[in-house]
């Protein structure tokens, strides 16, 4: 019997009467790796998708993009706390809560409440007081991201940005650093529910890019960021700033800035990827092999030795 080729993710199978009437057609030959698509009928196009310098890269905007401001974020938590009478949460509940969305620390981190409009008025309150802190202050765009992302425009590998804060204040930080053009996507916190370390904003983010998550790169600061993108089947690249190397060895690459950073990097991520062979349900049956046929070899005797 053939085997057959299993059909690739991306296309649709009929349901309902149409798979009834459903007539089985002719199945591409084997793909070539993860990332081929069979089903394109422009051999141009597929053969771009084979190349390693098709990719997207999914960035973290707090830590990465703009300095990190996670001190300000946990002493508005302690504000927050001390307005509201609240125990004041230990420094590994603050830490664990480092990326996370405001909802999920109330309930699920400082378990505070879980009424749902209890935990949007502490929401709500918590961004008041941020904002209060931060004051007219815009966290600087860290060194090297402005050359970075213009790489990436110039050699046409989408980016997307993705932070779990609030629209609002995300646009609005966003907007003062002036790079808003070399993004082709924004996720922020209003967009999924759940923040790190769930990998939801990383896959809406590769969805929006048009790039399956095996040929995405997620650039992070933290081993949060390596666990999410590890989820989702993403490579993961770390920019460690100050922090031990040591601590994030996890990531695929890490790295000290992203003036680092090369593309010559990020397309070597994708050089250890295997083809995808042709498999079927069916065992293959392994041939037995021939026996080696008998012969005996003339015996070399002083007879038949020339003289």
């Amino acid at each position: 019997m053939t085997s057959l080729t299993a059909l690739p993710a991306s296309l649709p199978m009929p349901t309902g009467e149409d798979s009834e009437n459903a007539v089985l057609k002719p199945l591409p030959r084997a793909v070539e790796n993860v990332a081929d698509d069979p089903s394109l009928h422009n051999p141009l196009a597929r053969q771009e998708r084979l190349s390693t310098g098709w990719f997207g890269v999914v960035v973290e905007f707090d830590g990465v993009v703009v300095e990190d401001t996670s001190d300000l974020h946990t002493k508005a938590w302690l504000q927050l706390s001390d307005e509201e009478g609240k125990s004041r949460p230990l420094q590994f509940a603050l830490k664990r809560a480092d990326g996370m969305k405001n909802e999920q620390v109330v309930q699920e981190v400082f378990c505070w409440s879980r009424a749902p409009l209890e935990v949007r008025r502490l929401c709500v309150r918590k961004e008041e007081l941020y904002a209060a802190l931060a004051g007219n202050h815009k966290p600087p765009v860290v060194p090297g991201v402005p050359l970075f992302l213009e790489t990436l425009v110039k050699h046409n590998v989408p980016a997307g940005v993705v932070s779990s804060a609030p629209e609002a204040r995300m646009r609005s930080a966003l907007a003062a650093t002036g790079l808003e053009h070399a993004f082709q996507t924004v996720v922020t916190g209003d967009d999924v529910y759940r923040g790190r370390p769930d990998p939801e904003a990383y896959l809406f983010a590769a969805q929006q890019l048009g790039r399956p998550t095996v040929r995405c790169v997620v650039v992070g600061n933290s081993n949060q960021s390596v666990e999410a993108a590890r989820e989702c089947g993403m490579r993961a690249v770390v920019v460690a700033g100050r922090k031990p190397l040591y601590e994030l060895g996890a990531a695929d690459l890490v790295v000290r800035g992203l003036d680092e950073l090369s593309f010559i990097n990020l397309k070597q991520l994708f050089s250890d990827e295997e083809s995808v062979e042709a498999h079927s349900d069916e065992p293959e049956l392994e041939l037995e092999p021939e026996p080696e046929p008998a012969f005996s070899r003339p015996t070399m005797t002083m007879d038949y030795w020339p003289q």
